[in-house]
């Protein structure tokens, strides 16, 4: 079993241009939540961005607005041993010029699962701050590391077991890991070992690991359109494919593509949207994370219309100044078929709450 969160508030300034002319520059506050829960028979999650800006145009005049994005997911296995499962997906969004938010449910059938590997990550971060101060020999070895990383994932049951105080039980565990390798210089972890330790636990953030896929076919239903003069469409067929994968000990590529055609005679090539997003990161040290994105979108809304194609490539490195303090920098690149390529570049500090 799994259970993870993050929340975190920040703020940010912009700028906007095409060619050499800059449209606009902004400020904004912003709020972010995510939370998944894995086990064998279920898993969760779910994805919560919102914002409140303001902007001066070109035509130098303020404007304020609001958007978010809601975006819950549940997948549950129907052998928990097995890779069959059914889902239900959920989409809430309200951008700034909606009358109402946009509801989009999608009940579904799929095959796969992840597996999630953030635990042998802290191991082998604990590994390096063990080496750094001198406490372990040389690198352990990688049977050691999972044996660490199964020991990490069990906080919940140590928390069961011994209650309030079952830290000092979890930490004389994975001692008794590292004990096993032969690898420790004094025989133990000692004092500085326990804090390094607790740092990584408690303090360190380390990027969510994940390895695996899943496909999933389902039913997607608009039960709210965002403005008010435009009726519901008609239900559509959702295709979504997701996998993910660390490379080495420091970085993770993933991949969620999506596609979508409403079932009716326009089923297939003549109405449909794809959307095909890559991203990977690289931790540079345990303090700065390189980022990169990819955002490919294919649609065509009306058979009398053409095919449009929206390309968007985001970069970025992000600072972490403080262990609940983000500093993050990023360039942005977009590209709509037929007309000039738009960039931007963007600044946000960001305070980890949870």
């Amino acid at each position: 079993m799994s259970d993870a969160s993050f929340l975190g508030i920040g703020g940010r300034f912009s700028y906007q241009g095409n060619g050499s002319d800059i449209r606009r520059n902004n400020g904004q506050a912003s709020l972010s939540y995510n939370r998944f829960y894995h086990s064998l028979p279920f898993e969760w999650d779910l994805e919560f961005q919102g914002s409140g800006r303001i902007e001066r145009t070109s035509e130098d005049k303020q404007e304020g607005s609001y958007d978010f994005e809601f975006h819950p997911g549940i997948r549950k296995y129907l052998n928990p041993l097995g890779n069959v499962f059914y889902s239900g997906e959920l989409s809430i969004d309200r951008g700034e010029n909606y009358d109402r938010p946009h509801i989009v449910v999608t009940p579904g059938l799929g095959y796969g699962r992840f597996i999630h590997v953030t635990p042998l990550a802290r191991a082998v971060r604990i590994e390096e701050f063990l080496l750094e101060e001198g406490l372990i020999e040389g690198p352990l070895s990688k049977e050691t590391l999972v044996a660490l990383a199964q020991v990490i994932n069990r906080e919940s049951e140590y928390r069961t077991t011994y209650g309030p105080r079952y830290r000092v039980r979890w930490l004389e565990a994975m001692e008794e890991v590292i004990a096993e390798s032969g690898r420790f210089v004094h025989g133990g972890l000692g004092g500085v070992g326990t804090v390094r330790i607790y740092e990584v636990l408690y303090q360190e953030r380390v990027n969510q690991r994940f390895i695996g896929w899943w496909v999933r076919t389902g039913v997607e239903y608009q039960a709210l359109t965002p403005f008010e003069h435009i009726s519901r469409g008609d239900p559509g067929m959702s295709l979504r494919l997701r996998y993910s994968r660390p490379i080495g000990w420091r970085s993770q590529f993933g991949i969620d593509a999506e596609y979508t055609s409403p079932v009716t005679g326009d089923f297939g090539y003549d109405v449909f949207n794809v959307e095909v997003s890559l991203n990977y990161l690289y931790e540079v040290t345990n303090r700065i994370d390189f980022t990169v994105s990819n955002i490919t979108t294919v649609n065509r809304r009306d058979p009398r219309f053409k095919t449009v194609f929206i390309e968007r490539l985001q970069s970025g490195f992000l600072f972490y100044i403080e262990n609940q303090i983000l500093f993050k920098i990023g360039t942005d690149f977009h590209k709509v078929r037929g007309r000039e390529i738009g960039h931007g570049l963007s600044m946000s500090i960001e305070y980890r709450l949870h």
